[in-house]
């Protein structure tokens, strides 16, 4: 007997690699001409969500390591748990707004303007670099300045996901794999696909800020172990910043 959510998980394995290689804006026109086909099209017909492949597919691309997991295993090793939980909720809703605009047909608009894509991908690149230099040139903190200091987690988290131009066409092309029929329009299970993704999205976040800080908590006396941990995360981040600054569109 064929697993259900086989063929979707495949067809998300395809799509991951085309994002990466540069050759999921080709399909760009297409998938945007069939979303609003979608959309345009009577309630005649109740939504058909492929759900396992869907929740299985998320979790793999939730456990797949980038700047925002890192960011968090970072904060929470620094600065606590209260602080990576923050970092975590910016994470969270970075990738909401992403869906949403992803929904919106921002794609269209990365698509009709290129400077204004390569614009907000060398901003997200740019800031992925300052804060892996940061990381790496920054002296240890105290607690107390970290605890103070701890708001800005969930602002930087926002601002790594949000400017992560290729997301918005990642989510457009990955919630209709698993749409077998939605003629009521994509607004219902975009909703839904979001909450579950949220979901995986959270449950993976908070078990790797409560290890991470657990961790951190653990090596809190060792500055050398502090020092290079910084370093290792600070060098992530600059990989992560030219990575994206050089990818091609």
């Amino acid at each position: 007997m064929t697993f259900r959510g086989s063929g979707s998980i495949i067809a998300v394995c395809k799509l991951i690699h085309n994002l990466q290689t540069g050759v999921l804006h080709k399909t760009n026109k297409k998938l945007s001409e069939n979303r609003q086909h979608l959309i345009l099209i009577g309630k005649a017909e109740m939504i058909n969500v492929d759900w396992i492949g869907f929740a299985v597919a998320s979790t793999a691309v939730v456990l797949a390591p980038g700047p925002g997991s890192v960011f968090v295993a970072k904060t929470a090793g620094s600065a606590g748990t209260k602080a990576g939980h923050k970092a975590m909720f910016g994470i969270m809703l970075g990738d909401t707004c992403l869906i949403t605009l992803s929904l919106l047909g921002i794609s269209a608009l990365f698509t009709t303007h290129p400077s204004l894509f390569r614009t907000v991908r060398l901003i997200g690149a740019g800031y992925l670099i300052f804060l892996g230099l940061q990381s790496i040139f920054a002296g240890e903190k105290d607690k107390s300045a970290a605890f103070q200091n701890s708001v800005l987690s969930l602002r930087r988290a926002f601002i790594i996901t949000l400017f992560n131009p290729k997301a918005v066409f990642f989510f457009m092309a990955f919630f209709p794999i698993f749409i077998q029929s939605a003629r009521g329009g994509l607004l219902v299970p975009y909703i839904g696909m979001t909450s579950v993704f949220m979901v995986i999205s959270f449950t993976y976040l908070y078990i790797l800020s409560y290890i991470s800080s657990k961790v951190g908590l653990a090596f809190q006396e060792s500055r050398r172990i502090q020092s290079i941990t910084r370093k290792m995360c600070g060098c992530l981040f600059i990989g992560f910043g030219i990575k994206a600054a050089a990818a091609s569109r």
